[in-house]
C-alpha cells in the first residue's frame, strides 16, 4: 500500500515538473516578445501634448472663433487620504457656492476613485488661497483652453460650436489628428464640416519610470501640430448689416402676427460662389456650448418653438412659390414654348383638365408680353405653359439648376429640397401625375420644395449666364507652422442647358418686377437690383394653424453689366416663414437694404486701400 502511495506521488511530482519546464520553456523561447512587450509598457507611460486648435477669420480678419486660455484645479483623489476633507479644503478655498459643493460632493460619492475637476477659469486671488492649502500633491492646477466666439450670436450657425470630444472618437483612435480626453471637437458649422484643418494634431510625451511610478527620464516626444487658420468668405460688416435688417422685419411681424417666426437670408456672389452673409433667425450664442452648456440651457434651445438651432438657409426646404418661374420660364423659353416676343393674357384663371386655376390677381392682369408676365408675377399664364412643358422637361432643367440636389455648401446636413416626380408621388402618396400638378410646380408650388440657399444658386446661374458654382464658406487656409497660405479657388459645378439669350430675357424681367412690377415697393431700382418675388401659400398644419404664408424674394445686383466702381455682382435670396403677405412687401425691402449696404462696405473698403473708385 505503502509503495503504491510513493509510485503516486513520485508520479505527480514528475508531472509537476514537466509542467513548470514546459511552461518555462513557454516563456523563455515562444512567449518572450510579448512579455518583452508587457515589461517595455511597465517601464514607459504616455502622456498627451494637446494642440493648439486654428482660428476662425471672416474675408477681412475679423476674428469669428479663437482660444482663451484658463486655469482648472483637479482633485487626485486616488492621492487623498481623506477624499471628503480634502474636497471641503478646496471648495473652501475657491469660495464655491453651497449648490456647486453638493454637485462635487455627488460627484465624489458616485465615484470615489475619479479625479474631480473642482474649478475652472478661477482669478489670482483663488490660485493664491489654493497655494497656502496644505497637502499640495492631493491636486493639480493646470493651463486649459477654451474655445471663445467673440462675436457671439453673428453668424453662429455659419461657425458653429465646439464641445468635448466622445468616447467613440477617442475609441476611433485617429492617427492623424488624435484626440485625447477633455479636447474640443467642432460640432456644428465650419467647426465640424472643417474639423480636419483647425485641429491639427495631438502630440505625446513618452517618459521612463521606476517601479514606484515616479517619472525618471524623458524617451520620446512626437510634437504638436497646431491646427489651421481659416479664412471664411463671410464678411462679418455684412453679415451684421443683413442680421439687423432680417430681425427688423421679423419683429415687426410678430407684432403684427401676434406669434414669432424664424427667416434667413443668403448673399452670394454670382461669379465665384463665395457666401458673404448667410443668416437663420433665431440665432443663438455659441459660447454657451463652448464650456460645456448646462442641460436647463440646452432644453430652453431645443424647446423654443422657433428652433434657434436650426440653419433655415441649408436645413430648410420650403415651397418657392413664384421665385421657382425663373426656372420654369427657362425651361420654356429653351424647349420652344415660348419665345422672347410671346404675348398673353390673363384673364384671372385658367382652366387645366377642366378645373379652373386662379391667379393671385382675381381681375386678371389683362394682355402681357414675356417681361411683363414676370414683372407682374402671372400665375394664369404660367398654369398655361407649365403643363406644356410637362413634368420631364420641367425636372431636366430644375435640376440643372440645382433644384432637388445639394449645391455642396461646406456644411454638413444640408437638405437637397424635392423635385418631385410621377413615380415620387405613387411612392409617396400612391396617386397618379395629373396636368393639374404640372401646373401647381409651375408656379413653385405643390410638391416643389427649395432651401433658401438652392434658389440663391438659381439666381447667381440666371445672372451670371448659366454658371452653377458650388456655393463655398472658405476663403483662405493658413499654416501657422510653415507660414503656408492656400486660397481656396472658385469651383464651377456645372452649365444649365440654357441659352444665354435666354437668361438676359429673364434678367429683365426682373428687372421689370423691381421697376414696376411685384417688387417695386422694394426701391432696389435706384440701385440697379433685379428680381423675382414669391408667396408660397400654405393650408392650416399643427405648427401652423393659420396657414400663414411663406414670404420670398430672390434677386441680384448690379443688373446688366457692373462698372469699375461697382462691388461684384451679389445673389440674395430672402425667405420669411409664416410672415403672410406678400414677397415683394415684406422680403424684398430686406434685400435692397442688404445689397445697398453690400456697395457701400466695398466701396469704402475700396477707398479705404487707396483704390480710386471713379
Amino acid at each position: 500500500m505503502r509503495r503504491k502511495s510513493f509510485k503516486f506521488l513520485f508520479v505527480l511530482a514528475v508531472a509537476g515538473i514537466a509542467v513548470l519546464v514546459l511552461r518555462l520553456l513557454f516563456m523563455q523561447i515562444f512567449a518572450v516578445g510579448s512579455y518583452k512587450q508587457l515589461s517595455e509598457d511597465n517601464m514607459y507611460v504616455s502622456s498627451p501634448i494637446k494642440t493648439k486648435r486654428g482660428l476662425i477669420m471672416d474675408c477681412r480678419g475679423t476674428v469669428m472663433a479663437e482660444n482663451k486660455s484658463f486655469l482648472s484645479v483637479r482633485m487626485l483623489t486616488y492621492k487623498c487620504r481623506d477624499p471628503r476633507k480634502s474636497l471641503h479644503k478646496l471648495v473652501s478655498a475657491l469660495r464655491l457656492s453651497e449648490k456647486e459643493g453638493k454637485k462635487l460632493f455627488k460627484r465624489l460619492d458616485e465615484d470615489p476613485e475619479a479625479d474631480i475637476v473642482i474649478a475652472n477659469n478661477f482669478d489670482g486671488a483663488a490660485l493664491a488661497r489654493l497655494a497656502e492649502t496644505e497637502d499640495h500633491g492631493e491636486f493639480v492646477i493646470e493651463t486649459k483652453s477654451q474655445r471663445v466666439y467673440p462675436l457671439k450670436s453673428l453668424a453662429a450657425h455659419v461657425v458653429g460650436y465646439v464641445g468635448e470630444v466622445d468616447a467613440a472618437t477617442l475609441a476611433e483612435g485617429d492617427k492623424e489628428s488624435y484626440y485625447t480626453l477633455g479636447e474640443w471637437i467642432g460640432k456644428d458649422g465650419v467647426e465640424l464640416s472643417h474639423e480636419h484643418l483647425l485641429h491639427g494634431r495631438t502630440g505625446r510625451r513618452i517618459e521612463s519610470v521606476d517601479v514606484s511610478g515616479s517619472v525618471i527620464g524623458e524617451v520620446q516626444e512626437i510634437a504638436a501640430l497646431p491646427g489651421k487658420d481659416i479664412y471664411l468668405t463671410i464678411d462679418a460688416r455684412l453679415q451684421r448689416r443683413a442680421e439687423a435688417a432680417l430681425a427688423a422685419v421679423l419683429n415687426n411681424l410678430a407684432y403684427k402676427n401676434g406669434e414669432r417666426s424664424g427667416g434667413s437670408l443668403v448673399a452670394m456672389e454670382t461669379d465665384t460662389g463665395y457666401v458673404r452673409a448667410l443668416v437663420s433667425l433665431p440665432s443663438y450664442d455659441p459660447n454657451d456650448f463652448a464650456g460645456g452648456i448646462s442641460e436647463k440651457q440646452f432644453h430652453r434651445l431645443i424647446g423654443d418653438p422657433c428652433y434657434p438651432l436650426l440653419n433655415r438657409a441649408v436645413h430648410s426646404a420650403y415651397p418657392p412659390g413664384s421665385t421657382f418661374k425663373l426656372v420654369t420660364t427657362a425651361a420654356c423659353l429653351q424647349e420652344g414654348i415660348i419665345n422672347p416676343n410671346s404675348h398673353f393674357y390673363c384673364t384671372g384663371s385658367y382652366t387645366v383638365a377642366g378645373l379652373p386655376f386662379n391667379c393671385f390677381v382675381r381681375t386678371g392682369h389683362g394682355p402681357l408680353n414675356l417681361y411683363e408676365c414676370l414683372g407682374y408675377s402671372c400665375d394664369a399664364v404660367y398654369y398655361e405653359i407649365g403643363p406644356k412643358l410637362g413634368v420631364k422637361r420641367m425636372d431636366k432643367y430644375a435640376s440643372a439648376f440645382g433644384i432637388g440636389r445639394k449645391t455642396g455648401i461646406d456644411l454638413i446636413g444640408e437638405t437637397g429640397g424635392n423635385l418631385p416626380t410621377p413615380e415620387w408621388k405613387k411612392n409617396t402618396f400612391d396617386e397618379k401625375w395629373f396636368p393639374g400638378d404640372d401646373a401647381n410646380s409651375a408656379i413653385g408650388q405643390g410638391f416643389v420644395t427649395a432651401s433658401p440657399l438652392q434658389m440663391a444658386v438659381v439666381t447667381a446661374a440666371v445672372a451670371n449666364g448659366g454658371k452653377v458654382f458650388r456655393p463655398s464658406l472658405l476663403e483662405k487656409i493658413v499654416d501657422n507652422r510653415s507660414g503656408e497660405v492656400r486660397i481656396v479657388e472658385p469651383e464651377l459645378l456645372r452649365r444649365v442647358p440654357v441659352k444665354e439669350e435666354y437668361l438676359n430675357v429673364i434678367c429683365e424681367g426682373m428687372r421689370c418686377a423691381v421697376e414696376f412690377g411685384t417688387a417695386v415697393k422694394s426701391g432696389g431700382f435706384a440701385l440697379g437690383m433685379a428680381g423675382k418675388t414669391g408667396t408660397a401659400e400654405n393650408s392650416p398644419t399643427e405648427d401652423n394653424p393659420r396657414g400663414l404664408n411663406h414670404c420670398w424674394f430672390t434677386g441680384y445686383a448690379p443688373y446688366g453689366v457692373s462698372g469699375s466702381w461697382r462691388a461684384p455682382k451679389m445673389a440674395i435670396t430672402v425667405c420669411l416663414e409664416k410672415s403672410g403677405g406678400y414677397g415683394g412687401e415684406v422680403a424684398a425691402p430686406v434685400a435692397a437694404e442688404v445689397l445697398a449696404d453690400w456697395n457701400y462696405l466695398w466701396i469704402s473698403s475700396r477707398n479705404a486701400s487707396g483704390k480710386k473708385s471713379n
